[in-house]
């Protein structure tokens, strides 16, 4: 039979292992922790400079062409065709080309193909959809906060459009787009509510523009 001294010896052993197995998880965690937010930092920094980049292609454009003039591109850069801001929710975010492989749900705010751009015709359709949740890639998370009258903004070619929201309403999630028309320009953004089978549809209608 064992001794109490030597059973007492094995269950101590035992509470070691378990603590220094919580304090591996423990520290493990805090590194994932630590390590997704310098990376989201990261891709934030990134973010703004492609933005501020887009700002500044107006001003660079004549430059550009003088230099390809002189010397062949050596190598491709995709840039953003628009910025969407959203101020209510701090949110500015710029947009690929609709036809761009970069125009995808899981990796920005995604331009739907049924979108018309304002230099596409007189009345034009911006449809958005985005992820909300809790994820980086989660844009439209705070879409909730958005109430009527509030101001979107949409940057394109030199021109800031001024959206005010006009209406709200629920859709089901079928896979499809059916939204409701109107004969003005106007944007949508499309985001799910979690928990459900159902998307949220925010529509803004222009009340102006001006050059930026």
């Amino acid at each position: 039979m064992e001794s109490k001294k030597v059973k007492n010896q094995r269950k101590n052993k035992r509470y070691s292992l378990i603590i220094l197995l919580g304090i591996f998880l423990f520290f493990l965690g805090i590194s994932y922790l630590v390590y997704n937010h310098y990376d989201n930092k990261k891709q934030d920094n990134i973010e703004k400079e492609m933005i501020e980049e887009f700002f500044e292609i107006e001003d660079e454009e004549q430059v550009v062409e003088e230099e390809q003039q002189e010397q062949p591109i050596k190598q491709e850069v995709v840039n953003y065709m628009a910025v969407l801001e959203i101020p209510k929710i701090n949110l500015k975010r710029g947009l690929f080309d609709k036809n761009s492989s970069s125009n995808n749900v899981n990796r920005n705010i995604y331009i739907l193909k049924e979108t018309t751009l304002p230099d596409e015709q007189i009345n034009s359709h911006i449809i958005l959809a985005a992820h909300s949740g809790n994820s980086y890639i989660s844009f439209f998370r705070n879409l909730k906060k958005i109430d009527m009258k509030d101001k979107i903004y949409f940057y394109y070619k030199g021109v800031k459009y001024i959206y005010e929201v006009s209406n709200k309403y629920e859709i089901e999630k079928t896979g499809t787009t059916e939204l409701k028309q109107t004969n003005i320009s106007d944007i949508t953004l499309i985001t799910c509510i979690s928990g459900t089978n159902k998307q949220v549809v925010y529509v803004a209608t222009l009340v102006g523009y001006e050059n930026y």
